[in-house]
């Protein structure tokens, strides 16, 4: 490198050093020490400059120690060059400019998670400093469950999104819950990936609802509708689960983009349609209990898991306008098998056939000539021998 060029750098470092100090000048600074009122950061070429706490953060604040650590990396703007006896003002708040909001307006616009230090308690909330402004996050943000004592947060550092922006009242609203089900949504739509439709698992139920039952499967829930619960007609989910039982379940369906999952408890190997043609035949009659009507007929459990269908045309020998008319859910009814497809679980019923067949005659055998018996009588040995002895004797 030549002296011409080494003067020509020299020179351009200077001019930029030079433009860089005036009043109103963006900086980048790295703090390098930390006091309860100032912070002393250091910018350009070895200048320092000082924060006092008021220009910190649009946040008041009662110390600095602890909500700044040495070696950050902050904007702050110029706003006293000092003398010899004075030294350079800085002032981070003052540093929020149009870059400053383009970043905030990014972050939520596209619910960007980042972490924030928790300032203070306040009322109905917590005060958090965002890039030099005041942040506030209500109490009704920062958690699933009602927090009694938010004085716990102060110091902390947390992950948080933008919930509300206003830049011409430098407002900012931020919410820990939001980050938490983001964060959770994120680990879900992981996890699903680890399951296949038409896989049995095993999980634990975590809690019931009138429809079903959530269960666990190790960090995502699935839910067990009611109707998945048993071939059977199940009539409340806590006839056959409890909370904390562990269960096998299949993989009916998988929603990525919206996190569930689907589960069933009716698996292959439980199925009762798999052994139905040895219970059952066509032409057989048997009795069941009605458990649900249609307009077009009525549903009878013949078995446990097994119901079939009587259509309304098989209800009864005269017309029938509504199942209802004819038989009520709970009824104990005969019925004969009509149609049986165990491989579609499937089997078409009639109590109009069962009911002809029990009003056939009985077919009567007449007695062969052994198994006719004689009358009892009450005659005497001389009645009975009399004739007999008669012509014998010829009396």
């Amino acid at each position: 490198m030549t002296e011409q060029t080494s003067n020509q750098e020299t020179t351009q470092q200077s001019n930029e050093s030079t433009d860089q100090l005036h009043v109103g000048a963006i900086v980048e600074a790295t703090v390098t020490a930390v006091a309860a009122n100032v912070v002393h950061a250091e910018f350009g070429s070895q200048k320092i400059g000082q924060i006092t706490r008021k220009e910190w953060s649009d946040v008041r604040l009662s110390t600095l120690e602890g909500v700044v650590a040495v070696g950050e990396r902050i904007l702050a703007k110029i706003i006293d060059l000092g003398d010899a006896a004075h030294p350079l003002q800085l002032s981070r708040k003052d540093a929020v400019n149009a870059e400053t909001w383009a970043v905030l307006r990014e972050r939520f616009e596209h619910q960007v998670t980042f972490p924030v230090k928790i300032l203070s308690a306040v009322k109905g909330g917590l005060v958090a400093d965002v890039e030099g402004l005041r942040a506030f996050l209500p109490a009704s943000l920062i958690d699933f469950h009602f927090q009694s004592d938010l004085s716990i947060y102060e110091g902390k550092t947390i992950a948080v999104i933008l919930t509300e922006l206003d830049e011409q009242q430098r407002r900012l609203i931020i919410s820990r819950k939001h980050a938490i089900e983001k964060e959770q949504q994120s680990l879900r739509t992981q996890k699903l990936r680890e399951f296949e439709v038409g896989q049995i698992v095993t999980g634990t139920v975590a809690r019931l609802t009138p429809f079903g039952a959530f269960i666990d499967l190790g960090g995502v829930d699935g839910l067990l509708h009611v109707s998945e619960m048993s071939f059977a007609r199940v009539k409340s989910p806590e006839d056959v689960v409890h909370p904390g039982d562990q269960v096998r379940v299949k993989v009916l369906r998988i929603d990525p983009d919206q996190g569930k999952i689907s589960l069933s408890m009716k698996l292959e190997d439980t199925n009762p349609w798999r052994s139905v043609s040895e219970q059952f035949h066509v032409g057989q009659i048997v009795s069941g209990t009605v458990k649900r009507l249609a307009s077009f007929g009525a549903f009878v459990e013949v078995a446990p898991g097994i119901e079939g269908l009587v259509h309304i045309s098989q209800l009864s020998s005269g017309r029938v306008e509504s199942p209802a008319a004819v038989v009520t859910p709970g009824d104990q009814v005969r019925v004969k098998i009509l149609e049986l497809k165990p491989e579609e679980e499937r089997m078409s019923l009639s109590i109009r056939e069962a009911v002809k067949e029990q009003q056939k005659p009985a077919v009567t055998r007449q007695p062969t000539q052994t198994q006719t018996k004689a009358e009892p009588t009450s005659a005497t040995l001389g009645e009975l021998f009399g004739d007999v002895l008669r012509e014998k004797f010829k009396l």
